[in-house]
């Protein structure tokens, strides 16, 4: 007797067959209807059974982090707390750590919530380097480096924005891969991660790339960047060298004025004065006017007072301010901001100018009030705006 092996697909094969033919018994119109019913049947049953599988690993993972904030949370807490260096076995001590500790991907991001628990209640009186010992103890770092070299672009973006909100260790070589890639998204993370924790050029990619553009989300987190260094005690870029970046990057530019003047730069204000002199771009003048301004140097207030006349009202009312914030006294300036109070056609300007006199000293308050009592009706609402405590006369400038 002969036997015969049917083979995996031929099962199927008999059943596709059944349907096929108990639908040919069918009319046309029925046939098509239960072919997309049955479709839209699977498609619902797929639904339903993945909407019910994300919802248990959801499950599953907030669990496992509650977990672990139990039982972990107060013993890192003990350790970031400790005045001294911790040793790796010390940690793994507290944390009363398996031998050969490791854990899967899943695990590692449980810890992640927890980490950034911990770092926001004790920014302050947290030691750096037993938090880094934390984190290697945990293997965060090699958790960090693998989510990075993934194929998802989702997990290299999720990758370096954990690294920076834990201050996590990572290698350069890892994140250097990434600072040219086409994803912009992911080239900015990377670009990012350099300058926050590079320490050969980190900045060099800000300086060199041509097709850079610099946006306003870009300046919020390069300044948190250079405030994390400057805290940290690591390296500065010179942002003298970026303002003679002519028109590579004029945001560039931009960007570095306001750094000098935010990071209270004095000493670069005497190249800064002379970069004033010979610039003719409105928006880069407006920033180093405000830079010299707030800085208080006063050699930069002739160049004021020379540029004022021929500059837009744009720039009029930058100077305006910062001659106020120079607060020299001369008579001079006072009585020069009094004849352009008189003579200016833009409400705008008028209104920093008496803002900019009221604010000046003895003489100045003198001065406003002799334009108050001078004043025809229709400037007696600037006064009155001037005066009124409810009204903050800084936002029309």
């Amino acid at each position: 007797m002969e036997y015969y092996t049917l083979s995996r697909y031929a099962y199927w094969k008999y059943y596709i067959l059944i349907f096929y033919y108990k639908l040919a018994e069918y009319p046309r119109p029925v046939r098509v209807w239960l072919i997309f019913g049955s479709i839209c049947m699977l498609l619902l049953i797929m639904i339903v059974i993945g909407n019910a599988l994300r919802t248990f690993a959801h499950y599953r993972f907030e669990h496992l982090v509650l977990h672990n904030r139990e039982r972990y949370y107060e013993r890192m807490k003990t350790v970031v707390s400790q005045a001294r260096t911790l040793e790796p076995s010390e940690v793994s001590a507290i944390l009363e750590l398996p031998k050969n500790f490791k854990m899967k991907e899943r695990q590692n991001r449980s810890f992640v919530p927890v980490l950034m628990e911990l770092r926001r209640e004790m920014s302050s009186s947290m030691s750096r380097p037993n938090w880094i010992r934390l984190t290697q103890a945990l293997k965060m770092p090699a958790y960090f480096e693998s989510q990075i070299l993934s194929r998802s672009i989702r997990k290299k973006v999720q990758g370096f924005k954990d690294v920076a909100d834990l201050d996590a260790n990572l290698k350069e070589a890892v994140a250097s891969r990434y600072l040219f890639t086409k994803n912009r998204k992911l080239q900015m993370h990377a670009r990012l991660h350099a300058a926050r924790f590079g320490t050969s050029y980190p900045f060099k990619v800000l300086e060199d790339d041509p097709n850079l553009v610099f946006t306003e989300e870009m300046v919020v987190k390069y300044h948190n960047v250079l405030v994390y260094r400057q805290k940290n005690g690591l390296t500065m870029p010179n942002f003298i060298r970026w303002c003679n970046r002519v028109p590579i990057n004029e945001e560039l530019r931009i960007f570095a004025v306001n750094e000098i003047r935010l990071f209270k730069r004095k000493e670069d204000c005497a190249e800064l004065l002379a970069m004033l002199k010979a610039s003719r771009e409105e928006a880069f003048s407006c920033a180093i006017i405000r830079a010299l301004g707030e800085l208080e140097y006063v050699p930069a207030e002739a160049e004021f007072c020379r540029r004022y006349l021929s500059a837009s009202f744009t720039e009029r009312q930058v100077l305006a301010d910062a001659l106020g914030a120079l607060g020299t006294g001369n008579p001079e300036t006072l009585k020069f901001m009094v004849d352009d109070f008189l003579q200016t056609t833009d409400y705008v300007t008028r209104m920093v100018l008496l803002r900019v006199i009221y604010r000046y000293g003895d003489k100045g308050r003198a001065a406003y009030e002799k334009l108050k009592a001078e004043a025809t009706p229709e400037l007696q609402p600037y006064f009155a705006h001037i005066e009124c405590d409810l009204i903050d006369s800084r936002r029309y400038a």
